[in-house]
């Protein structure tokens, strides 16, 4: 899954910001590069890394650990 978000983070504010600046036919040739440079970042597993790179610093950012309850907390179970 992290492949997902490493696209995600790389191709939709590249892909936004072209629409933006860019006129039609030389925004569809961007895209296509978009997506050729795309192949090779998941081809050599760099997307894998970048959305990996992401969850750990909005793990950092906002820990769900925080949140699950810890074991000493948890009331003991009753047979």
């Amino acid at each position: 899954m992290n492949h997902w978000i490493g696209i995600a983070i790389v191709v939709v504010p590249l892909l936004l910001i072209a629409a933006l600046i860019l006129k039609r036919p030389v925004f569809w040739f961007f895209a296509v590069l978009v997506a050729v440079g795309l192949g090779y970042l998941h081809t050599t597993g760099a997307d894998v890394e970048i959305g990996n790179y992401v969850l750990r610093e909005v793990d950092n950012v906002y820990p769900v650990s925080d949140l699950l309850p810890k074991p000493q907390d948890a009331p003991a179970p009753t047979n």
